[in-house]
């Protein structure tokens, strides 16, 4: 006889027969499959020109793919549309003229923008009331004193 001793060996089990065994109720609530987690970002690639964009699959669900082109010229989408044919927009990037435009004011241009205003009609007229106004309230002031005294 082989002794063959095995400590991982385990023995067959008997069952007794389910003869008095009784089915477990039936749950009739519908299984609610858990979500799968979607990943988030953009669907697509960095290709070199817009005829790779056209020859490029892209998901059927009608979820937009963004394909910048490398040399940063434009950001090509694509998408499929209800109709079965896909849609193409190209977004390129506006240069403004605004920036160019801009100028400053030296320090020399702006004390003499000051002196021609301090030289106007309009400021004289309107210092002039001013002092006006002053006169006024000093001489109310000295009425009220007046009055209380």
């Amino acid at each position: 006889m082989f002794n063959n001793y095995n400590p991982y060996y385990v023995p067959p089990q008997r069952y007794q027969p389910m003869e008095n065994m009784q089915t477990p109720p039936i749950n009739n609530q519908p299984y609610m499959q858990p979500r799968q987690q979607q990943t988030m970002g953009l669907l697509g690639k960095s290709v070199d020109s817009i005829d790779v964009v056209k020859a490029m699959d892209i998901p059927l669900d009608g979820s937009t793919s963004y394909f910048p082109l490398t040399d940063g010229s434009a950001i090509v989408t694509k998408k499929i549309q209800t109709d079965g044919t896909s849609k193409t927009v190209i977004y390129k990037p506006v240069e403004s003229d605004d920036q160019a435009k801009i100028t400053y004011v030296t320090s020399d241009e702006l004390n003499k923008k000051i002196q021609s205003l301090d030289a106007s009609e309009d400021l004289k007229t309107i210092k002039d009331e001013m002092k006006s106004i002053k006169k006024q309230i000093k001489e109310i002031q000295l009425n009220l004193d007046d009055k209380g005294d």
